[in-house]
């Protein structure tokens, strides 16, 4: 199944339309004396990449028979994996993006944000590195575009090991706790709001989330670094089209899968994590202790010994595909 590059991208309501262009037009013109500015800063590692609807920095290391593919939880950054990296670069390939609309992954005028368009573009991503089929590592929120990934395009995804994710029900309530006003979720208000509160959003939410001072305080420099230097945090439109109120066409999936969470995120305190069993029986359900919302960075150690187990003990062998 081939994702279209040519789809309709009409958005549902023209509210959503207008609103989201706040945050695509500025990012979309900037975008181009930004990239060049950060491909002359690139370490090793490091790569820039253009698609239809939007850019893409990604950090690439280590070789193995597995390739897990992490997507970078908003605002946290590339830079922030280096421990997690280390851990796991012996045994795996690794590969890092920052997804679309976040970080200097820049969305271009025609992104839209919507969960289905999002597949389709991570989809694309994927299919172009021409290294499947991957081990998705997606937290939160996006762990339901793995899950989507795994069911719509099964030849790319061998495994998948999602962190911090209920079902689709219990993570609407987690929004609509972070958001009690329903600020962030209104069109154009959310938009603006960010705009003007961006830094302080990232650097509250940062302290709030983390239970692991050490990690807080190595990633805060980073992220209040690239939100300095004009990288994206589309939080508001993101909530708003790639997290609606109504379920995507989710469950079926075949692949081995994990879900990893962190049993000291105040903002999950209310999360039933059981509930994502319900797209699949056989998801196998592991809390590391101590951690908060991002346990794959705060206790890389703990998450990887996890990762071992996912792949080693499923019996699924990763064949490269074209």
């Amino acid at each position: 199944m081939e994702p279209s590059a040519n789809r309709n991208r009409t958005a549902p309501m023209l509210s959503r339309f207008s609103s989201r262009l706040i945050d695509n037009i500025p990012a979309h013109i900037n975008a181009k004396w930004r990239l060049k500015s950060l491909r002359k800063q690139l370490h090793e590692g490091y790569h820039l990449s253009e698609f239809d609807h939007h850019y893409l920095r990604y950090r690439t290391a280590g070789r193995g028979q597995f390739h897990l593919v992490f997507a970078a939880d908003p605002p946290v950054t590339l830079e922030c994996y280096d421990s997690l990296i280390r851990e796991l670069s012996p045994r795996y390939r690794i590969s890092v993006l920052e997804l679309p609309g976040f970080g200097y992954s820049f969305p271009k005028h025609n992104f839209d944000f919507a969960f289905d368009h999002c597949v389709d573009d991570l989809a694309n991503v994927l299919m172009h590195w021409r290294s499947g089929p991957y081990v998705l590592a997606f937290p939160c929120a996006s762990a339901f575009f793995s899950l989507a990934l795994a069911q719509r395009y099964p030849a790319l995804v061998s495994h998948i090991a999602m962190m911090q994710a209920p079902d689709w029900q219990q993570e609407q309530h987690w929004k609509q706790r972070l958001d009690p006003k329903s600020l962030l979720r209104t069109p154009g208000i959310g938009q603006l709001l960010m705009k003007a509160t961006q830094q302080k959003v990232a650097r509250d939410w940062l302290g709030y989330a983390s239970n692991t001072p050490a990690f807080t305080e190595q990633a805060r420099p980073h992220i209040t670094n690239q939100l300095h230097k004009g990288g994206c945090y589309c939080l508001a439109s993101a909530l708003q089209s790639s997290l609606p109120q109504k379920s995507p066409e989710l469950g079926g999936i075949t692949q081995p899968a994990m879900m990893i969470y962190g049993d000291q995120d105040r903002s999950h305190r209310k999360t039933d994590f059981n509930t994502i069993r319900l797209y699949s029986d056989d998801i196998r359900v592991q809390a590391i202790p101590g951690a908060g919302h991002f346990p794959e960075l705060e206790y890389p150690q703990q998450f990887s010994r996890l990762i071992d187990q996912l792949l080693v003990n499923s019996g699924v062998h990763s064949t490269a595909i074209s």
